[in-house]
């Protein structure tokens, strides 16, 4: 019997992995850490359970690397910046490998769009340039978000502060926090990294025009937008040596710009794939709502077929992806060599398995319940909820 999506199902290299198929669970948020950042149990289940529904490779939510330079983006988010860290990852690891999956960490620094109750007193958020972001911290204007996670009391909305921009010589600190947490990935058993670039976050600001304002060498020009990226890449991998993983999420939105697109639109995304060609990274992350959605008027050709052109690099790619069909098309099309699948695989953590049937299925709606309360591997942990963290604190 013929394969119903023989590319889909597929396996091949990144580093020295072999991945049994291309398909990777996206990172999803979810803030269910504790409330300093050690993962839980819960997440060895959540994890788990997706790699026992047949993904290849997952991808972990975004996890703050030091504790300096506001890095921390919002509450209860998992760090890998301590030996605590280090072994509640650990747990992670060990039971997404005994389910035969590939498992990288997704390394992300907040920059202006920190949540300002994770901030020291007095600290101010850092960023590319001197500018403040007009969005607010994740899910807090959602009542019914308040109602899932089971909090009591006020839940006010909550804005980001003005950032400063990072001296050279800070920028260089900052990469090399993002080496210690990828060395301290690999100590907790990751079979890799993911540096964040995309989304709204750190490396975003820096690699989007519209908020990197920047005259030196850090700004200026896609290939000097760009540079700090290259930089915590080559930082990285000295850190963790070859053959382990290293990609790099990019994006044009992000999470205070949710309809963002790139000045010159594909133009400028040649220009950042032409930028990173010759990068130690093995594979970069498309990050969008829809892949064939390129937000280019001129132009019907996804930004992610763009970028690998320009890269020579393979390309994760997400967004808008929901079946067995469409992640055919992506990867038949050469907008993917691999399909990162979100928010189905938090209600259908069996989507692989499903959709390798071949069998009709009827989908189910991706509700924010599914962020809270999941499907996990009850034998490793069961939900007990979570322990609300001064979700109300002022700052």
């Amino acid at each position: 019997m013929a394969e119903a999506f023989p590319r889909l199902f597929s396996s091949m290299r990144l580093g020295h992995f072999s991945i049994k198929n291309r398909i990777a669970m996206a990172p999803l948020t979810r803030q269910m850490a504790e409330a300093d950042g050690t993962p839980t149990d819960e997440m060895v289940a959540y994890y788990a359970r997706r790699a026992r529904g047949g993904v290849g490779l997952i991808i972990t939510e975004g996890t703050y690397e030091e504790e300096r330079f506001g890095c921390r983006a919002y509450l209860s988010q998992p760090g890998i910046a301590n030996s605590k860290h280090v072994a509640g990852w650990k747990k992670v690891t060990d039971a997404v490998h005994a389910h035969g999956a590939v498992v990288i960490l997704q390394l992300m620094h907040g920059g202006r769009v920190t949540d300002p109750r994770c901030l020291a007193k007095g600290e101010q958020p850092v960023s590319a340039s001197a500018t403040q972001s007009g969005g607010w911290t994740l899910y807090t204007d959602n009542d019914y978000e308040k109602s899932i996670r089971n909090i009591k009391g006020d839940w006010p909305k909550v804005t980001f502060g003005p950032a400063r921009a990072l001296t050279i010589p800070e920028i260089h600190l900052v990469a090399d926090g993002f080496a210690g947490g990828a060395r301290r990935a690999i100590e907790a058993g990751f079979d890799g990294v993911e540096i964040h670039g995309a989304n709204g976050y750190l490396l975003w600001q820096f690699i989007n025009p519209k908020t990197n304002l920047r005259t030196d060498e850090f700004g200026g020009s896609p290939e000097n937008n760009v540079r700090f990226a290259r930089l915590v890449c080559d930082k990285v991998r000295a850190a963790i040596g070859p053959g382990k993983i290293i990609s790099l999420r990019v994006s044009q939105d992000g999470v205070d710009d949710f309809v963002g697109a790139f000045p010159g639109g594909v133009a400028y995304a040649a220009a950042i794939g032409k930028a990173l060609k010759g990068a130690p990274i093995d594979a970069i992350h498309w990050s969008s709502f829809n892949y064939l959605d390129n937000r280019d008027p001129s132009s019907k050709t996804p930004m992610s077929t763009i970028i690998r052109e320009a890269s020579g690099r393979p390309l994760i790619t997400n967004g808008g992806i929901t079946d067995g069909p469409g992640a055919e098309a992506a990867l038949t099309s050469g907008a993917a060599d691999i399909v990162a699948i979100g928010r189905p695989i938090f209600a259908q953590p069996d989507w692989p398995y499903i959709v390798r049937s071949g069998a009709p299925y009827p989908w189910a709606e991706f509700d924010r319940k599914y962020v809270i309360r999941p499907p996990l591997d009850y034998g490793l942990a069961y939900p007990a909820g979570l322990e609300d963290p001064n979700w109300t604190a002022t700052w």
